[in-house]
């Protein structure tokens, strides 16, 4: 095979990324430039119609990009140095991995001649590559520039279509100034072709169903009108763990939070998983010959991943519903069962009550906080009562790291968030823990110097809360370890950099704080002082009711 020399006259590598970051649709890039990266960021200048977010760390900058694509649901990317730098960024990859967002990390890499030698050269890893490939579903390489732009239009492709996850795309220092024949285009449709066997046989299977279940994740956000006409036709209660809150609105007639959904489960004849891995009922709560499991994914591995003969149907999770309500619309709706769900509520909610005053500041947030605003859970004590307690109104208005619960990612994946849905006036509002906030706490730095109004509540309790509750649940209260913190003070801090800092001793505090907060356009900190707060997980962790595995 003839190598051919790409023309002086053809854009860069650097020029064709920029160009992949415009056809994406990425307006703003996070980022924390460095050597490596030096070429890129001056071709950066001359593009208008991008603006660079500089950060003060790398996590920061790849957590941003995170939230801005989990709120939107579109592509949002970073740029980080190789080495110390992708590792940094490490933990917000794989939050967007877990929690299925469209990050796309543009990522530095050492020359090409040292790749894979041991040289020991500045931001050296041994095979970043390598590692790359375990934070992102793609991770493309433009080491060759006669293959460089073949190879950024799959990482495009990738990152704009199929399940969202992160995709990055590594540039070696010396071929950002390299020129690369070709031209980009926009960005193909990814995804399977429904499968219209796999379709009739979960009509088949929903039609004889007495007692249908619904539970939906985070591949449901952009199907809720479908999943609730779906849920409303067939009278099925809709269940989530957590990434699926707000696609049918707490408030709906038949959503039954996950301790009213470990119940339903028992009896459920027919479960009809969408957008979601379901690894938590699969997992803890059993199945078994006399249920069967209907799963509904554009990941096809997802389709049957514990293998207990799930009907896969793979495809994207409005379009199969709103097929789905087409087979069943000419039976009519079924005999209703918001009766059963409310008695179900009404048993919850007593449980439930218990959970103070964790409940009291989340219904005082939701007194101020708009309907199309937006919570993002810190792993905190509030953020898990938030899974049981929060009245979530709309898809896309509760933003977690998932899966990795990633401790610390709060505050600068709020700041991302905030920051792609502050042109449209949305709100958000972070709740973070004091251990957790401190993890990416400079970032008030960023907020400050761009203008992006965030509001965070601090839960400062002096303690990483969750872990020292289990150590006394599990060894006694005098053998807590490692778990009690010495705190600054944080509305002094916010003020430091710039901010508006607030203290809040109780839940109708924290009302009127949030209410003088969304009137400023300022970023702003409200401390919150508590002590110990009650377990919420009996509520979140079941026992198995169903089979033997």
């Amino acid at each position: 095979m003839t190598e051919t020399t790409p023309s002086p006259d053809s854009p860069t590598i650097a020029q064709h990324v920029v160009e992949a970051l415009r056809l994406a649709g990425c307006g703003s890039l996070y980022c924390l430039p460095g050597v490596q990266n030096d070429d890129f960021f001056d071709t950066l200048f001359d593009a208008d119609d991008i603006t660079p977010i500089v950060t003060r760390h790398e996590q920061g900058a790849a957590y941003m990009a995170f939230g801005a694509a989990q709120v939107t649901g579109r592509p949002a990317a970073c740029s980080v140095v190789p080495g110390p730098g992708l590792l940094n960024a490490g933990a917000a990859l794989t939050s967007a991995y877990w929690a299925n967002a469209r990050v796309l990390a543009l990522v530095g890499e050492i020359p090409t001649f040292a790749r894979g030698k041991a040289f020991g050269l500045l931001h050296e890893l041994p095979d970043q590559h390598a590692v790359l490939g375990q934070l992102t579903k793609h991770a493309a390489l433009l080491d060759d520039p006669e293959h460089a732009v073949a190879d950024l239009q799959v990482a495009l492709d990738q990152v704009s279509g199929g399940r969202p996850r992160p995709v990055s795309v590594e540039v070696p220092v010396n071929r950002w100034r390299s020129h690369a024949d070709g031209a980009l285009a926009a960005p193909g449709p990814i995804g399977p072709t429904i499968d219209e066997e796999a379709l009739d046989r979960a009509v088949s299977a929903i039609r004889s169903a007495e007692r249908p279940l619904i539970f939906v994740g985070g591949g449901a956000q952009d199907a809720s009108a479908e999943v609730q006409e779906l849920a409303e036709l067939l009278q099925a209660p809709v269940t989530t763990r957590r990434m699926g809150h707000g696609v049918v609105p707490t408030g709906h007639p038949l959503f039954a939070h996950v301790t009213m959904g470990h119940r339903l489960w028992e009896n459920a004849d027919v479960v009809i998983g969408i957008g979601s891995r379901m690894e938590w009922p699969l997992l803890q709560w059993g199945t078994d010959d006399d249920q069967t499991i209907i799963k509904i994914d554009i990941d096809a591995a997802e389709l049957d991943r514990h293998g207990v003969g799930t009907i896969g149907v793979a495809g994207d999770a409005a379009e199969v519903c709103r097929l789905l309500v087409d087979a069943f619309a000419a039976d009519g709706r079924r005999p209703d069962r918001t009766d059963e769900v409310a008695s179900l509520r009404h048993q919850f909610e007593e449980e439930r009550a218990r959970l103070q005053p964790q409940l009291a500041y989340l219904a005082a947030i939701r007194d101020v906080l708009p309907d199309d605003g937006v919570l993002v859970e810190d792993v905190t004590q509030l953020g898990f009562a938030s899974h049981l307690g929060f009245d979530f109104r709309g898809p896309r208005t509760f933003l977690s790291s998932g899966a990795a619960g990633t401790l610390g990612a709060g505050y600068a994946h709020a700041l991302g968030a905030q920051h792609a849905v502050q042109p449209t006036g949305r709100k958000v509002v972070a709740v973070c823990g004091d251990g957790g906030f401190l993890f990416t706490g400079s970032e008030l730095a960023t907020a400050v110097q761009h203008g992006i109004n965030l509001v965070a509540i601090v839960v400062a309790d002096g303690a990483y809360g969750n872990v020292k509750r289990m150590q006394q649940q599990k060894f006694g209260d005098d053998r807590t370890i490692a778990s009690t913190l010495r705190n600054p003070d944080f509305a002094a801090y916010a003020r430091s950099f710039g901010a508006v800092g607030m203290n809040a001793a109780d839940p109708d505090e924290v009302r009127s704080c949030l209410d003088e907060a969304f009137s400023l356009d300022q970023p702003v900190i409200i401390e919150v002082a508590a002590g110990p707060m009650p377990d919420p997980w009996p509520l979140l962790i079941r026992p198995r009711v169903r089979g033997v595995r």
